[in-house]
C-alpha cells in the first residue's frame, strides 16, 4: 500500500514542470489517502496545495554542490517515503546522487528532449515521459504519460459557444517575447479579412499593440476585455492558433483539445500524436504562419470533423484524472513486484 511519497522540483523557474508538479501533487492528496510532499525552492511553497506537505531545499544550488545532495539525501530518510519522484534534468541527477544512500524507490518524469538520456535514466526504478517525443530517440521502456489539466467547465463545451465565434483566429498566450506573438501579428498583415482575438496578457501587451498599429491591423485584432471595432462575426469555428516553442504551449494544446477547438500548433507536448500534420507549425515564421491559417481556414467547414479522433482522445488521456490515475499505476507496479519479490 502507498503512504508516503514525494516529489522533487529543482527547476528555478514557474513553468510546466511546477504546474504539472503542483497539479499531480494536489490530485495524490485529496484522491489517494497518502501522504504527499514536495521538496523544493521555498519560492514553490505558494503554488502548491495546501494539503501537500512541503520540505524546503535550495536547490538553486549547483546540482554537484554537495551539501545539496547531502540535505536532499537527509531529508529523504528523515520522511521514511515510499517513493521519490523527480521532474526534470537536475531532479534527476540529484536522485542518482543520492540512491546509493536511500532505501526508497526512485522515478523520473522525462518533460522535455533536454533532460540526460539514457545512462543516467537507466538507474531509476520507473521512468516516466510526457510525450512519445520526448523519448524518441531513447532504448528504454518509459512509460508514456501527457500532462492532463482539469476538464473544462460543461458550460464552456456547449456547442453553441464554438458554433457562433466572433473571430477568425484565437490566440491564448501570454504576451512575452517568447511566446512570438509579434510573428502572428506579422502573418496577420498577410491575412486580409481574418480577424485574431488575443486572450492572454503580459508585459508585451504594450509593444504589441503599437505593432498592430504600424502593421494597420488594429481594427482586426482585439486584446482581452477590448472589443473589436470592425471585425464581423465569421462562420464557425474559431482556430487556435500556438506559435510558440515554449513551455506554457504544450498546456494550451491541451486546453484547447479539451475545449473541442481546431488548432494550430508547434511541434510541443503531444502534437505529434494528436494534431493530423497540416495543422502542425514547423516555425514561427510569418509567411509560414499565414499559409498553414489559409490552408486551415479553407477546411473551416469540416473542421469539427477533422479533429474529431484529437477531442474523442483527449478527453480520454489528457485530463487531470487520467494522467494521475496512470501516475499512480505506475507506483504500484512498483510496490507490488517488491511484495511479490518478499512473498
Amino acid at each position: 500500500m502507498i503512504q508516503n511519497i514525494c516529489h522533487l522540483i529543482a527547476s528555478r523557474e514557474h513553468g510546466s514542470i511546477e504546474r504539472h508538479v503542483a497539479d499531480l501533487s494536489r490530485w495524490q492528496a485529496h484522491n489517494t489517502g497518502a501522504d504527499v510532499t514536495v521538496i523544493a525552492h521555498p519560492r514553490y511553497r505558494e503554488a502548491l496545495d495546501r494539503s501537500v506537505a512541503f520540505i524546503a531545499l535550495n536547490t538553486d544550488r549547483s546540482r554537484h554542490h554537495p551539501n545539496l545532495a547531502w540535505r536532499l539525501a537527509n531529508q529523504l530518510r528523515a520522511g521514511k517515503f515510499q517513493i521519490a519522484h523527480g521532474h526534470g534534468s537536475k531532479s534527476a541527477q540529484l536522485l542518482a546522487a543520492v540512491q546509493p544512500y536511500t532505501q526508497l524507490k526512485h522515478i523520473i518524469t522525462r518533460h522535455n528532449v533536454r533532460h540526460p538520456r539514457d545512462k543516467l535514466a537507466s538507474s531509476f526504478d520507473a521512468r516516466i515521459a510526457v510525450s512519445e517525443s520526448a523519448v524518441a530517440n531513447s532504448r528504454l521502456s518509459w512509460h508514456v504519460i501527457p500532462n492532463g489539466i482539469e476538464l473544462p467547465l460543461r458550460g464552456d463545451l456547449a456547442s453553441g459557444s464554438l458554433l457562433q465565434p466572433v473571430t477568425d483566429l484565437v490566440l491564448p498566450c501570454r504576451l512575452t517575447k517568447l511566446n512570438r506573438v509579434d510573428q502572428l501579428l506579422q502573418a496577420m498583415q498577410g491575412l486580409p479579412g481574418i480577424s485574431l482575438s488575443v486572450t492572454g496578457s503580459g508585459p508585451e501587451e504594450d509593444s504589441l499593440r503599437k505593432t498592430c498599429d504600424y502593421l494597420a491591423i488594429s481594427d482586426r485584432v482585439t486584446f482581452a476585455g477590448h472589443q473589436a471595432t470592425g471585425a464581423q462575426p465569421p462562420r464557425a469555428p474559431a482556430i487556435t492558433v500556438i506559435p510558440s516553442h515554449g513551455e506554457e504551449s504544450s498546456y494550451l494544446l491541451v486546453d484547447a483539445l479539451l475545449r473541442r477547438q481546431p488548432v494550430l500548433c508547434r511541434r510541443v507536448g503531444v502534437a505529434e500524436e494528436y494534431l493530423p500534420s497540416r495543422f502542425l507549425l514547423e516555425t514561427d515564421d510569418a509567411e509560414h504562419l499565414s499559409g498553414r491559417v489559409r490552408t486551415a481556414l479553407r477546411e473551416r467547414d469540416t473542421l469539427v470533423e477533422a479533429f474529431a479522433p484529437a477531442f474523442s482522445r483527449a478527453a480520454r488521456h489528457l485530463t487531470l484524472d487520467a494522467m494521475a490515475s496512470a501516475t499512480w499505476d505506475v507506483y504500484r507496479g512498483l510496490l507490488d513486484r517488491d511484495q511479490a519479490v518478499a512473498d
